[in-house]
């Protein structure tokens, strides 16, 4: 026989072989302990002194509690380090445990019993935790003896009440202890203007950035190992975010899970009409300009900022930095920003105030073509962020130039007033 004749009998031969195999089928999880007798309200009673450095055991090792829970923490996204959040009819509680990577074997919607004999229960400046005892505090589990006390229960069910449907935090009123622990979700909210353009977190150590939305604060805390942390804040957009509800002291405060807990808001969608940003040809073929023409603003390029600038301490002045002309459509809704810097404390914020005009069309200059906005500025970030909105409905449909004027006519000293860019949104 010859050669290639073998080799191909061997070949078809390798490859029958291949057709019977068949991919495994999933093993689906069964618990088969003691039925669930206790919640996570049982637990948390018995640690009834919050905030007191002090850990309770949970029961007796010869004690049945059990509890029936569903996960809704996860670490996939790297902010969520070494411990699960659970969740039932009752509230949420947060399990120490000593692994990372816990998404693999328990998933969002994944089904658990915790077997509490031996645990302890206590919290970290108001959080419940869950765990070992660890040199006067709430330890974690070692990742070897964490079946005793975990176990699963089917397959993961992203459709979970819990998890298909967070509880909704609307106002200061659902910021309460029953509810931290819980995956919640918080729609219609803002990033401080202080934080636009701003990632999420900085490189180096874990960032608080702040939220507000009916006039309540949250404070959104991400680590630096989190994945999703050069998420990028835009301050004019509102957003609706899901995620953990954690408390530190009195501080309510959001722990994002990955990135897909960042969308937008389901009321409003932000359109950017106009984006300005100033650089070195801004004052020539920009198309920007100044009155009176004494080059009181200008360009400045400084770590990593490229802005337009006016610097003044005691001496009276009344100059003005006119826009080219924009043509946007309807301004019916819009709003104007300013990307700035200017600390006012010390100096009356009237010297710094925007305008807009429909009729000054860049020939002589006549204060009498320009409407100062109503409200005006307000906000003056000490550093670069976003200015208070500015009502551009008056505009209706026609084209319109913005000015900014610094004009300083007192006896405080001004400061420098920075701006790095303008954005109309809508």
């Amino acid at each position: 026989m010859k050669k290639t004749t073998i080799i191909a009998i061997l070949i078809a031969a390798i490859l029958s072989g291949c057709n019977r195999w068949e991919a495994n089928a999933p093993v689906v999880p069964v618990y088969e302990g003691p039925a669930a007798n206790k919640t996570i309200a049982d637990i948390k009673a018995m640690h009834p002194s919050l905030g007191t450095g002090t850990q309770d055991s949970i029961c007796h090792y010869d004690e049945t509690f059990i509890v029936k829970a569903v996960v809704v923490s996860s670490d996939e996204g790297g902010n969520c380090y070494k411990y699960l959040t659970i969740q039932d009819e009752t509230g949420g509680i947060e399990i120490a445990i000593d692994r990372s990577s816990l998404f693999n074997d328990y998933p969002v919607g994944q089904t658990v019993y915790l077997n509490c004999a031996g645990l302890i229960v206590g919290d970290y400046h108001n959080k419940y935790q869950v765990g070992w005892v660890y040199q006067g505090s709430v330890g974690r589990i070692a990742p070897v003896d964490l079946p005793k006390y975990l176990q699963k229960d089917g397959l993961p069910d992203p459709n979970h009440p819990f998890v298909a449907h967070p509880i909704e935090i609307t106002s200061a009123n659902d910021l309460t202890a029953e509810n931290v622990n819980c995956l919640v979700k918080i729609d219609n909210c803002k990033f401080s203007p202080a934080d636009d353009g701003l990632p999420l977190a900085d490189n180096d150590f874990t960032t608080d950035r702040d939220i507000t939305f009916n006039g309540t604060t949250v404070t959104v805390r991400t680590s630096n190992y989190a994945y999703f942390r050069n998420t990028l804040i835009d301050a004019t957009k509102e957003y609706c975010l899901y995620g953990i509800l954690s408390i530190y002291n009195s501080g309510y405060q959001l722990t994002l899970r990955t990135r897909d807990d960042i969308q937008s808001s389901s009321a409003s969608q932000v359109e950017t009409l106009a984006n300005l940003s100033f650089d070195a040809n801004s004052l020539t073929t920009g198309g920007w300009s100044q009155y009176p023409a004494n080059d009181s603003w200008k360009y400045q390029a400084y770590s990593g900022n490229q802005f337009i600038y006016h610097n003044t301490t005691n001496t009276d002045c009344d100059d003005w930095l006119i826009s080219p002309e924009l043509t946007l459509g309807d301004m019916t809704g819009a709003q104007l920003f300013l990307n700035h810097q200017n600390n006012v404390s010390g100096s009356p914020a009237t010297y710094y105030q925007v305008y807009y005009s429909i009729s000054y069309n860049g020939g002589a200059f006549n204060e009498s073509d320009w409407t100062a906005f109503n409200p005006n500025l307000n906000v003056y970030p000490s550093e670069f962020g976003l200015s208070n909105g500015l009502d551009l409905s008056a505009i209706g449909n026609q084209p319109f130039r913005i000015a900014l004027r610094y004009h300083r006519n007192g006896t405080a000293n001004g400061t420098r007033w920075a701006v790095k860019g303008v954005k109309v949104m809508k």
